[in-house]
């Protein structure tokens, strides 16, 4: 079984002068990204490895706002934080899934010919 393990986030696309509403940043926006990992065994430690990897590119690239002001990096750090916090069950289970087959298929039984 495959997973395509999707990102979503809370980004701020621009802050603007006036004040943020009481249910979050002005101009809030979701993302939704897909991480491709079909070429991916992620039934070794280096197939996690570069999935996280993936995950983090995609992630960095998602959120990046562009400013370099103190509000602009905290709007940054909680959207890949958002972002990583979101796909962290999908990933759980297509790790789970590529180990439960793993299994599966190496108990497979050859059926021996009927004599």
């Amino acid at each position: 079984m495959r997973f395509n393990i999707a990102l979503t986030a809370l980004a701020a696309t621009a802050i603007a002068a006036a004040p943020a509403s009481a249910n979050g940043p002005v101009n809030a926006t979701d993302f939704a990204k897909q991480v491709q990992h079909d070429d991916v065994d992620l039934t070794t430690q280096e197939g996690i490895a570069l999935l996280d990897d993936r995950m983090q590119i995609v992630i960095r690239r998602m959120c990046a706002n562009g400013g370099r002001d103190g509000a602009s990096i905290r709007l940054e750090r909680e959207c890949r934080s958002s972002a990583a916090a979101s796909a962290e069950q999908q990933v759980r289970l297509a790790i789970a899934t590529a180990k439960s087959d793993k299994v599966r298929l190496a108990s497979a039984k050859p059926v021996a010919p009927e004599a």
